[in-house]
């Protein structure tokens, strides 16, 4: 977990890839996104009171996601490692899911804001999990 200025370029696929600066990336193009809603709306508005709540989540998801990160690239060893790493994608799941709505517009970075696992072990036993879900559908399918 290198603390660069700016994200890597090459595509994200876990938690344990991702950087300070990619945090601060999707957060800062959220903000570019909510901003205008927040202040274009009507005082009390349906609109701004949306505006403003996910505002508050990606604050939240944000600022958890810069503890996990700091706890991670602190102490690599830290016998909480993966509840950091778990607590760490679940923070960022929430930022891209956030960010996906405005897939569309310039400056969102499909290779960096998408969907990670932990770490490559997480991710081979999600993998082994799903396919010995597949195969238990299909045996009782033929049943």
């Amino acid at each position: 977990m290198a603390d660069t200025s700016t994200p890597p370029t090459e595509p994200l696929h876990y938690a344990v890839d991702l950087t300070p600066a990619d945090v601060r990336a999707v957060h800062a193009f959220l903000r570019e996104q909510i901003l205008p809603i927040e202040g274009d709306s009507a005082f009390g508005s349906a609109e701004q009171r949306a505006a403003r709540a996910l505002s508050s989540l990606v604050r939240t998801a944000t600022a958890r996601a810069e503890a996990m990160l700091e706890r991670l690239i602190e102490n690599p060893d830290d016998r909480h490692r993966t509840d950091n790493l778990n607590n760490l994608r679940q923070s960022w799941q929430s930022l891209v899911e956030a960010a996906e709505e405005w897939a569309d517009t310039p400056g969102f970075d499909r290779r960096r804001w998408r969907e990670v696992d932990a770490d490559p072990a997480s991710a081979a036993l999600r993998h082994r999990l799903v396919a010995k879900q597949r195969a238990e559908s299909s045996t009782d399918a033929r049943a």
